[in-house]
């Protein structure tokens, strides 16, 4: 199973918004998550569900990142990518699915950090890990386990053109 991975992009200060959780995106962030759905439409890489965090920001990044790669469905909200929920109960939804297929998670730092590195099957990866907003990594992993995957990609949106 390819699993890929986004940080949403760059939000408004929190200071601007009543919640956490209905803060919105930058002009920034939303130019950097459509540089990453480009980049993610380009790949070899075919999306066939899309879940995300039930916040504003992780919404918009999914919904724009969705428009990008083409994507045939509707993006899921999932309690499991909400900040501090730490990713893995996300598990149970993934199990249904198999290896062939790709999925794509919006979440928030540093729970998709510590996420990463236990598919990769490394907890201690998660301090070489830098998941800056609007940042992917793609992991090819075993549903069966979880654990030991391979990075396909890993990178920033300022590495990527406009």
């Amino acid at each position: 199973m390819k699993i890929i991975l986004v940080r949403h992009g760059e939000a408004e200060d929190p200071a601007s918004s009543k919640s956490d959780q209905s803060r919105t995106l930058t002009e920034k962030g939303i130019r950097d998550i459509h540089k990453i759905g480009r980049f993610i439409n380009k790949s070899s890489l075919k999306v066939s569900q899309v879940y995300y965090s039930p916040y504003i920001r992780t919404r918009l990044t999914a919904e724009i990142l969705s428009e990008e790669i083409q994507f045939q469905g509707s993006p899921v909200p999932s309690d499991e990518l909400a900040a501090g929920a730490g990713c893995t109960n996300i598990l149970s939804d993934l199990v249904s699915l198999t290896n062939s297929d790709t999925v794509l998670l919006v979440g928030h730092n540093p729970d998709i950090t510590d996420f990463a590195a236990k598919l990769l099957g490394n907890t201690c990866a998660a301090q070489n890990l830098v998941f800056q907003p609007g940042s992917t990594i793609a992991i090819n992993v075993a549903r069966e386990k979880f654990a030991h995957g391979q990075i396909i990609w890993a990178l920033s949106p300022d590495l990527l053109d406009e």
